[in-house]
């Protein structure tokens, strides 16, 4: 379970303070399935990057299964980071590494074998098996999502963070996506995404509003 109490975060720029997060108060249970929607600005990335450990918080508490996150060293940061899976929106994919190279790299991060029958069933079910000895550049942003997508799915990830997923798709490559988060939740994993598109939203169990570093549902 994740829960933030009274948790703020403040952008300290060259001539003024920006407050990305006033005062948050949020819990979210296990194998929920949550969008996060607001306008540019509202809070919302950032909001995701605390979650996932990325940005220290400046006021409050994060806990995540009861443990401190926000008390937690820099060297316990680095082993919760892996314990998370993070589909970044452009998606973080190695240009001079063919795509099952970066599938692996989740494996490789987190120090688990993986067997070629597995990564191959997973390339089958996201419909890049034909992919695999490509490289990313070569490919279309749909195809890079899901790439990102098994490289999470490699690792049995119990909570799945989302930045923007179907932002750069087109609408058969998006639903494709959202179909693959229903499919993921329904296997019991938790799944936070942002997003701006409330179509995208309407798919989630649940939508948290954002604006102006507040939550307002």
């Amino acid at each position: 379970m994740i829960e933030l109490v009274n948790v703020s975060k403040i952008y300290r720029l060259s001539d003024r303070e920006v407050m990305a997060l006033d005062s948050v108060n949020l819990t979210i249970q296990n194998n929920d399935y949550v969008s996060i929607v607001g306008h540019s600005g509202s809070g919302k990335s950032t909001l995701l990057n605390i979650l996932a450990g990325y940005e220290s918080i400046d006021d409050g508490q994060y806990y995540y299964n009861s443990f401190n996150v926000s008390k937690f060293s820099k060297n316990e940061l680095n082993k919760f980071n892996k314990k998370i899976g993070f589909i970044f929106q452009d998606y973080q994919l190695l240009n001079y590494m063919p795509v099952k190279e970066n599938i692996l790299l989740g494996s490789i991060y987190t120090k688990k074998r993986t067997n070629k029958n597995k990564l191959i069933n997973i390339a089958k079910k996201l419909k890049i098996d034909d992919l695999l000895n490509k490289y990313p550049w070569q490919l279309s942003g749909g195809e890079k999502q899901r790439v990102a997508i098994a490289r999470i799915l490699l690792t049995k990830k119990t909570l799945i963070l989302a930045d923007e997923p179907t932002g750069a798709l087109d609408k058969e490559n998006a639903l494709m996506i959202m179909s693959l988060f229903e499919e993921m939740h329904n296997n019991g994993m938790t799944i936070i995404l942002v997003t701006h598109d409330e179509k995208v939203a309407a798919c989630s169990k649940r939508i948290i509003r954002m604006e102006n570093g507040h939550v307002l549902t």
